[in-house]
């Protein structure tokens, strides 16, 4: 039997266009849905849908529209993993912003495109319901890339993925880490029922009013220096933003109150750079960041919470 490779490794595009709007993920809500006559696929979303339907009175679908949602819509996506007869294969619910396009012969795939992106988010947010079966789990989740001729760059990426059951409307939250300092340009979004190899009939997950954060609790910026530093207290993580006139030797250092440090990296020649201190080891209380760069020192208390 062949089974249908997992997308939880895949590239997931995104993009940045200079603009003061806000990117917008497309039906967010599930609320509209587009009638191929045997199935339905998501506006604004592809699907494995339509090469599953191709041989009548034997196709299936894997994505659906559900009547069980959040909030005050009417709809959300439905995601299941079945099983398709011919050839002999294991389908994981799924669906993305960009193009998916299945070959059932092999089981392989080519996910490519996406939307545009006019902004940096921090979050990818929404709700979810999940019903895993043997051990199944999924995964939602979001990156972005830059496009330069032939070559696509990944700028940034996030996922969030559990095993665990959830009967009851949840919200959920992947923090998107930026690995370049590129200004992207495409975003794509998926969602998986099933996010292994070995996969389990009849796992489901509802996804409904997916958005886009930018707040993250606590935010210093100083315009001057070039430096924005975020605390997001989901994540237990503090990122900095750093834009810097001139490259120029930079150490970020964090202390607790007893003058420990705690955390100290010798960054180098920093000009434009997204640094990240994970905290989730560390004791609840308040500490000191310190970030030096041509002599100069940017200094920022938080309190820390785990």
């Amino acid at each position: 039997m062949i089974k249908f490779k997992s997308l939880l490794i895949v590239g997931i595009i995104f993009c940045v266009i200079a603009s003061n709007a806000q990117t917008v993920i497309p039906n967010a809500s599930f609320e509209n849905w587009t009638s191929f006559g045997s199935y339905s696929d998501p506006t604004g979303w592809d699907t494995p849908n339509e090469e599953l339907m191709m041989i009548p009175f034997l196709g299936i679908t894997v994505v659906s529209k559900s009547t069980d949602h959040h909030g005050t819509g009417s709809f959300s996506a439905k995601l299941e993993t079945k099983h398709y007869t011919l050839p002999p294969l294991d389908i994981p619910g799924f669906m993305t912003c960009g193009k998916l396009t299945i070959n059932l012969t092999t089981g392989t795939f080519v996910l490519s495109g996406g939307v545009p992106v006019v902004d940096i988010p921090t979050h990818l947010k929404g709700f979810y319901k999940y019903s895993p079966k043997g051990g199944d789990s999924c995964v939602i989740g979001i990156g972005l890339t830059k496009t330069t001729g032939a070559t696509v760059d990944t700028i940034g990426f996030g996922s969030f993925s559990t095993k665990d059951t959830v009967p009851d409307w949840t919200p959920f939250s992947a923090w998107i880490d930026y690995i370049s300092t590129e200004i992207p340009d495409t975003m794509n979004i998926i969602a998986m029922s099933t996010a292994q190899e070995t996969m389990t009939i009849g796992t489901v997950l509802y996804v409904d009013e997916l958005f886009l954060d930018y707040t993250v609790n606590t935010n210093d910026k100083n315009h001057n220096a070039g430096i924005n530093v975020y605390n997001d207290l989901e994540t237990k993580r503090l990122m900095m933003f750093l834009d810097f006139k001139f490259p120029e030797q930079t150490t970020i250092s964090l202390f607790n109150m007893n003058g420990l440090t705690v955390y100290k990296n010798d960054a180098g020649k920093l000009l434009n750079e997204r640094k990240i201190i994970r905290y989730e080891d560390l004791k609840t209380g308040v500490y000191m960041l310190r970030i030096t760069h041509d002599n100069k020192t940017f200094t920022r208390k938080f309190f820390l919470n785990n």
